[in-house]
């Protein structure tokens, strides 16, 4: 499966593909016939790679609900960031996922193109009813990513903000 945009293609890495990601990421990107522009994951994609992996262990058949979509730049033909899907619709109708853009592609509308993309397609399915994604209060760049969306914040913290967009179906 792959969902794609004007720019970028978002695809669901499998179990094997999670692993491989952990233990190899240069492999990985080849793998997906994909240009390797980053030898390794930072420690903090590493640790998510191996939680996700985890998840979609124990429950293979909502896979794509639990695990780390790559974000593909066309045509640069390479990953430049990752969508974190945290799990399906909980009781509320709540999907709760992370992203993060690669340094040198930020700033240029690709984590919008992104989220707009999975959104649209978590909310293909009837039970969600909103998009919740979490920010560190300084994180000034991903709070627009997330007004340009359309999101409200809803809930606040210490260090984060939490925001929440509707399934425009559900309103």
């Amino acid at each position: 499966m792959k969902l794609e945009s004007k720019r970028i293609d978002l695809i669901p890495l499998t179990a094997p593909e999670l692993s491989l990601a952990i233990d190899n990421y240069s492999e990985l990107q080849q793998q997906l016939g994909l240009a390797a522009i980053s030898a390794a994951l930072d420690d903090e994609m590493q640790y998510a790679m191996q939680i996700r992996l985890k998840k979609v262990q124990q429950d293979p058949d909502h896979y794509l609900w639990l695990t780390n979509w790559a974000i593909v730049h066309r045509e640069d033909q390479c990953i430049i960031g990752f969508i974190i899907l945290k799990g399906y619709p909980n009781k509320k109708g709540e999907v709760i996922l992370g992203y993060g853009i690669d340094e040198k592609y930020r700033r240029k509308g690709y984590a919008t193109e992104a989220l707009h993309t999975i959104n649209a397609w978590i909310f293909s399915h009837p039970q969600a009813v909103y998009v919740i994604a979490d920010t560190e209060k300084d994180n000034t760049a991903s709070h627009k990513v997330l007004e340009r969306l359309g999101s409200e914040r809803y809930k606040e913290t210490e260090d984060l903000i939490w925001w929440r967009i509707s399934n425009p179906r559900a309103l």
